[in-house]
């Protein structure tokens, strides 16, 4: 089980490693990522680093525990938690995701949990299954908001809340793969859109 780690509970030296870590498994993904890279990118040596990890198996563990917890925070903070209507908070989590990939222009770097998902799921249990739990919890989230927005609105429809969520988990993270082979984060934009229309539909609304 990856043990929790909150920013604010590490140490300075152990925090810019795994930021480090975070930053570079992002961009080049776990097994182009060297200790090396990683020290370097921090601004440190090698027993800095060994002082807080015994491996890059250990600091890959921290990182995915930093970031998925940094992502988590970011949702629940977002301007969509605070409306009343969970229709309003279903397609405002949409709005946030088109809004959080950033300007045009820029590409994103996509989402550590889906790179080491791809990368480790047949390597490393460990990793796989944790992979798994924080993608459970993200279904979980939005099936939330999904059931109490059909409940309120579209009572009769038959779709099952878990599974469009995790048909938006899909959409999400193939699309952030789209959008690096792509160069350009319109493909997420746009199939956002189109779960939007999708959405739409399920609940019989038109004016969202």
């Amino acid at each position: 089980m990856l043990h929790r780690i909150a920013s604010t509970e590490l140490p300075e030296t152990k925090r810019k490693l795994v930021d480090a870590g975070v930053k570079l498994m992002r961009e080049r993904g776990y097994n182009a990522t060297t200790v090396d890279d990683i020290c370097g990118e921090a601004g440190l040596t090698k027993g800095g680093f060994f002082h807080y990890f015994k491996s890059k198996d250990d600091i890959a563990r921290a990182a995915l525990t930093h970031f998925h917890e940094g992502k988590a925070r970011d949702y629940e903070a977002a301007p969509f938690r605070k409306l009343a209507d969970p229709l309003d908070r279903v397609f405002g989590r949409l709005d946030y995701v088109k809004e959080s990939v950033g300007p045009k222009g820029r590409v994103t770097k996509g989402c550590l949990i889906g790179v080491f998902a791809q990368e480790l799921a047949f390597t490393s249990p460990e990793i796989r299954d944790a992979c798994h739990n924080f993608f459970s919890r993200i279904v979980g989230d939005f099936s939330h908001d999904l059931a109490e927005a059909k409940a309120a609105h579209a009572s009769d429809a038959k779709f099952d809340p878990k599974a469009v969520a995790e048909l938006y988990l899909a959409i999400v993270q193939g699309s952030l793969m789209l959008a690096k082979v792509a160069d350009a984060n319109e493909v997420l934009r746009d199939n956002i859109e189109q779960f939007r229309a999708y959405l739409r539909f399920l609940l019989g609304v038109t004016d969202k």
